[in-house]
């Protein structure tokens, strides 16, 4: 997933080496001048300001100033990191949304092309929803795609991501290492059936496409939308595979 650093090596360097030389000119210029001689001989002449008292208070007014801007930035890093997670997510049922999908998606691809570590997807869709938004009004229909969600989140593997691509329509990336995918889809469309909708029998079609070589991204996600449309062609509440 695209994860937005806040601490940038390149960058951290760069700034270190400029401050490095920006320092290192002041140094010349202080030297060249006898600046801190300056200052003792104007401290000596008015002795009666207690100027003298000024140097270490600069001191301790630099020090804290320095952790005044480390404890704003550690701030402003939480709370950009907070933004970072709320743009990732999808406002109604909090499941990836599709910017973060799409880079969850070119991660795996190239991993799989790499390292030839392959995924499945499927791409889920529940069965009549606009029947069901007819019946019962949008607002149960919002509630049975949070429920979804909480279905799929507690029934998928840790490393597997779910994202909601578009209306009722989610893809689940699983990973390499389920080694049963079309039965793991099965399973997963029966328990959705059961748990759903408690005033209604509410089903869902799924679409399943694997990764093999040669196989670009949209290739697999065109296969799996070919899949699903299978599934709805077919009295619907079952898995195709592509």
């Amino acid at each position: 997933m695209v994860h937005y650093k806040y601490l940038h090596r390149r960058s951290f360097v760069r700034d270190g080496l400029w401050l490095l030389a920006i320092n290192a000119l002041f140094f010349v210029f202080f030297a060249h001048y006898d600046v801190l001689e300056m200052l003792v001989n104007l401290v000596k002449e008015y002795e009666h300001l207690e100027l003298d008292e000024l140097l270490p208070l600069g001191v301790t007014l630099t020090f804290s100033l320095v952790i005044f801007i480390y404890r704003r930035l550690q701030e402003l890093g939480h709370v950009t990191q907070a933004f970072e997670e709320l743009a990732k997510q999808d406002p109604l049922t909090h499941a990836l949304n599709r910017r973060a999908g799409q880079a969850i998606l070119h991660h795996r691809f190239s991993k799989a092309e790499q390292q030839g570590q392959g995924f499945s997807l499927l791409q889920l869709n529940i069965d009549n929803f606009k029947r069901i938004n007819d019946n019962y009004g949008p607002s149960v229909g919002d509630d049975i795609l949070i429920n979804l969600v909480n279905i799929i989140q507690k029934h998928i593997p840790n490393n597997a991501r779910l994202i909601h691509w578009h209306s009722d329509s989610f893809l689940v990336v699983l990973p390499a290492d389920l080694t049963a995918p079309f039965e793991f889809a099965n399973n997963l469309r029966e328990i959705i059936a059961s748990q759903l909708f408690t005033t209604d029998t509410i089903t869902c079609s799924i679409g399943l496409a694997s990764w093999r070589k040669g196989l670009s991204l949209q290739d697999i996600l065109h296969n799996a939308e070919d899949a699903l449309l299978d599934a709805k062609a077919a009295n619907k509440n079952i898995v195709k595979v592509a």
